[in-house]
């Protein structure tokens, strides 16, 4: 299986604040992997080594053999051309339409004709679900409208490495469900290797090939979906305890009580 993703030995500090303590981490071409763990122990800030938002103190980030850490901003730039991140935020423009978020990449960064702007940017709303929407503003759409015009704007330039940061987080359940359903939805149309950092149980469930567990500042466990809620490890195990969870999503430790 070719490794996408590689993340060696690396530490994150913020002033006295040790965030990331010799992480390490393969992602596999295809994949969706699932990063699990409690709020503010660091999962955002690894999706922002791995794009070359920010630094880190020691060890590197590799994207398909490329050890992007230690690129200028000109190099970071081709090298994560084909890589996007759907932000928890949504980060759309308030003062662009619908139709102009979506297009903002590729007027930058490609040479089309409008035409082929205008149907890009038609097809990638229809697929998410808010064709004919170009017109409206961010302020017209609710939590989960916002949500699929951000991964239409990340969608729209096709890239092969997808990253989610919390992509469920203030939806309600059925519009949660929706965003499942997308993240499925684009792997498969675009053949892309994707990270999902959240601490949805559910969502994990719905979209991870493999799911890992990040704690003080490590994965401090990884495995296929199937075998992760067999896992016998007390941290992993509080986790589950402190999640919003019902006996169908954990089938496996369920059938474990006695």
């Amino acid at each position: 299986m070719k490794t996408m993703i590689v993340v060696k030995d690396l530490w994150k500090s913020y002033g006295k604040h040790t965030i990331l303590k010799g992480l390490n981490l393969e992602v596999f071409e295809g994949e969706t992997l699932v990063i699990l763990g409690r709020s503010g122990v660091g999962k955002s800030v690894l999706l922002r080594q791995i794009l070359g938002l920010e630094k880190p103190d020691k060890g590197f980030v590799e994207i398909k053999g490329q050890r992007v850490s230690s690129m200028s901003q000109h190099q970071l730039e081709g090298a994560l051309q084909n890589m996007g991140m759907l932000f928890q935020s949504s980060a759309l423009f308030d003062s662009m339409s619908v139709g102009e978020n979506t297009s903002f990449y590729l007027r930058q960064h490609e040479d089309l004709k409008e035409k082929q702007i205008a149907d890009r940017v038609a097809e990638a709303l229809t697929m998410v679900g808010l064709e004919g929407t170009q017109n409206k503003m961010p302020s017209d759409l609710s939590g989960g409208m916002r949500k699929r015009a951000a991964l239409a704007r990340l969608i729209v330039y096709r890239p092969t490495i997808l990253l989610y940061d919390e992509p469920t987080t203030g939806l309600d359940p059925i519009t949660a469900m929706h965003i499942n359903e997308l993240i499925n939805k684009t792997k498969k149309e675009l053949q892309a290797t994707s990270i999902v950092v959240t601490h949805d149980i559910r969502s994990a469930i719905e979209v991870g090939d493999r799911l890992a567990f990040h704690h003080d500042g490590k994965i401090a466990q990884i495995a296929t979906r199937d075998e992760f809620f067999k896992i016998d490890d007390p941290l992993l195990q509080a986790f589950f305890e402190n999640a919003i969870l019902t006996e169908e999503l954990l089938p496996h430790r369920s059938k474990r009580r006695p």
